[in-house]
């Protein structure tokens, strides 16, 4: 398969992939539509999503990226899990007279979401559901949460079934959040066209750098040593990135006893303080993308009023000078153990996001294709959906 004839196949197949799949061509739709959807919400102070896995980390990585980059606590909020606790306070910092509510499950059946849901109308009775809330569901038939909506007069807004709920970033189910949020989001989908544009304009696979260093990587992975892909990035508001990514990576790529990579997510710097100790001795299984930035934000230059040894070394210096400091002795530290891929960025903004979250799709679909695994199904967890709906019933 990494023969050149074996690359030339892949790269074709990808493009023709680019050009069938929804999840690529949504980023040449227009975006009307969604600044439309959002007008309902114009005089919200607050908009709180419900949703889980793809139906909201998508949007979340945007919005949070976006709140944490302007400095302020993030307009739209997210409910995702079903640990009441959380889920009530989450509820009682909402006022339900200037709140708006979306609610997101692509197949309309997924049980936190309705549970969710459910349990905020028995909150908010007196909600005004047709005017500041919609659902996002697909439209089919005996479809749960499109019931529901419909029951209490909201909106339902098509979700494109050929859009897997990992891949969704791209559609209404992350940049309705994400323009709610203040992102920029024609900046968001033009960064994802980059990536799509380096592979469609390319002739072959050598003239295209991305595409090379996706075969790189993917052999790296198919010897069969290394099974597990450690993202870094330094920055915290790429945190939500990176649980995105562990989603993508693990929904698409944990597929079998013979094939499967387990995708890290690392915090720099804070985790090399947690972690470094086992990725720079523990097993060699791992491979490491390390995410940085050249430019920092302006701060003071320090001046400590004391003398000591290591204080004398940051004596007028920054904080982003150390930041880069750490990064390049991270980066040197680790290519001595293992394989490494730096993807650096001049600044971290709505337009990288949407560069790094493309270019995660097409990792992850050409790595599919030289592994042989289907990247866009997850069978395995079937039975616990199923077993989920079976304790329920017990409780009666």
């Amino acid at each position: 398969m990494f023969s050149p004839a074996g690359i030339r196949e892949v790269f074709e197949y990808l493009k023709s992939q680019i050009k069938a799949l929804d999840i690529f061509k949504v980023v040449e739709n227009d975006l009307s539509r969604i600044h439309e959807l959002a007008v309902k919400f114009e005089e919200c102070k607050k908009i709180l999503v419900i949703g889980t896995g793809g139906s909201s980390l998508g949007g979340k990585c945007l919005v949070n990226f976006e709140a944490m980059n302007r400095g302020r606590e993030p307009r739209v909020i997210f409910a995702e899990d079903t640990d009441a606790r959380h889920f009530i306070n989450l509820v009682n910092d909402c006022n339900p007279s200037n709140t708006g509510i979306i609610v997101i499950s692509k197949s309309g059946h997924t049980t936190e979401s309705l549970m969710l849901f459910s349990t905020l109308c028995e909150l908010w009775h007196d909600f005004n559901f047709p005017n500041r809330a919609l659902a996002i569901t697909e439209l089919s038939e005996n479809n749960d949460l499109r019931i529901l909506a419909q029951s209490l007069g909201m909106e339902v807004v098509e979700h494109n079934p050929q859009i897997g709920g990992r891949f969704s970033v791209f559609s209404v189910v992350g940049l309705l959040p994400a323009l709610l949020g203040g992102v920029d989001i024609e900046a968001v989908v033009h960064g994802a066209q980059r990536v799509l544009q380096r592979v469609l304009t390319a002739d072959t696979p050598d003239d295209c750098t991305l595409f090379t260093d996706i075969v790189s990587i993917s052999q790296v992975f198919c010897k069969g040593t290394i099974n597990q892909h450690v993202l870094m990035t330094y920055s915290d508001m790429l945190e939500d990135y990176g649980k995105w990514f562990v989603q993508l990576v693990s929904e698409s790529l944990g597929k079998s006893e013979e094939f499967s990579i387990t995708p890290i997510r690392a915090l720099g710097t804070i985790d090399q303080h947690s972690m470094l100790q086992l990725f720079l001795g523990g097993s060699l299984n791992k491979f490491f993308t390390v995410v940085v930035q050249k430019e920092q934000p302006d701060t003071p230059r320090v001046n400590p009023a004391a003398s000591a040894r290591v204080l004398e070394h940051l004596r007028g210096r920054t904080i982003g000078e150390l930041m880069l400091c750490h990064q390049h002795a991270t980066i040197e530290v680790l290519k001595k153990k293992a394989p490494v891929r730096v993807l650096e960025f001049d600044t971290f903004n709505a337009e990288t996001l949407g560069f790094l979250m493309m270019l995660s799709f097409v990792e992850v679909i050409t790595i599919a294709k030289f592994a042989g695994v289907n990247p866009f199904d997850q069978p395995a967890v079937e039975e616990a959906k199923r077993l989920v709906l079976q304790y329920l019933d017990k409780l009666r």
